[in-house]
């Protein structure tokens, strides 16, 4: 249990999906992420809630 509150105040890494390169801090990117129900709604950074949840993730370059 105690491992998972950890994880949700550590950044993850956000990886492209078309390349492989990792999305740098103060990057602009694109997520496609499917809505979650109200009862699996993320509540944590943002990075991990997109790291976790989301379809795909595509750099600026790859946009």
């Amino acid at each position: 249990m105690l491992d998972k509150i950890k994880d949700a105040f550590t950044s993850k890494q956000l990886i492209c999906t078309n390349c492989g390169r990792e999305i740098e801090e103060g990057e602009r990117f694109t997520a496609n992420i499917t809505m979650p129900s109200e009862k699996d709604m993320l509540v944590s950074r943002l990075d991990n809630a997109i790291a976790r949840t989301a379809n795909s993730v595509f750099c600026e370059r790859c946009q």
